[in-house]
């Protein structure tokens, strides 16, 4: 049972550190800030279940989308691995903001429902985040317990409930940490993200050297 807490503990940092509710929340900020709270409250709920939907349906079915397309298991580590890294390599060198644009800023800002896009897809499910769900559920299949998945869907759920939180509360969190509060966290979780992208590679390199051993 040791292992089923280490594996719950693990996945629970690696998602939260890949998803990164507060760079999110004051994107949702700076978006929805002539908004009211009751429509705040609605974009914010809608967002945190469909990023939740998203990563269950992945957690759950994404093996066979892989199993579709023929790429290995190995290989998606090796590809999620240089990804993850580079997501962390870009969240300490310029912080993780998501918009990349002023033109996709201004898309964002003109788009009545910002809901789906860009707040679920891409800055709460977005392709890093999908990676790591994935990798992690071959982890939790390692593991060989029901509970290890079982608290894979449990971080998903609680991170996207704290992600709910700080999202209608994003204008105390900007009072409170700035600006420049938010890139400090950025670089933080950035340097984890990097170390879990350089891990993805090494264990999708392993498991080629096992194979081509066995």
């Amino acid at each position: 049972m040791e292992e089923v807490y280490l594996f719950a503990i693990a996945a629970f940092v690696s998602l939260f550190t890949i998803i990164n509710p507060f760079s999110t929340a004051s994107v949702f900020h700076s978006l929805t800030k002539r908004d009211s709270a009751k429509k705040n409250m609605m974009v914010a709920k809608k967002a945190c279940v469909t990023a939740v939907l998203i990563m269950i349906f992945f957690i759950f079915f994404g093996d066979y989308v892989l199993n579709l397309f023929g790429i290995s298991l190995e290989a998606f580590k090796i590809a999620s691995g240089i990804l993850v890294f580079a997501i962390g390599y870009k969240m300490i060198n310029s912080g993780n903001r998501h918009i990349e644009s002023d033109e996709e800023k201004e898309h964002a800002e003109n788009k009545e429902d910002i809901s789906i896009i860009p707040l679920a897809i891409p800055m709460m499910s977005g392709p890093g985040a999908i990676a790591t769900s994935l990798v992690l559920m071959e982890g939790a299949l390692e593991v060989g317990s029901v509970w290890a998945v079982a608290s894979l869907v449990l971080s998903v759920v609680v991170i996207m409930i704290i992600a709910y939180f700080l999202l209608i509360n994003a204008h105390v969190l900007d009072k409170v940490l700035g600006e420049n509060g938010v890139r400090v966290i950025d670089k933080l979780l950035g340097l984890i993200v990097l170390v879990m992208g350089v891990q993805f590679v090494i264990n999708g390199i392993a498991g080629l050297g096992f194979v081509a051993l066995g």
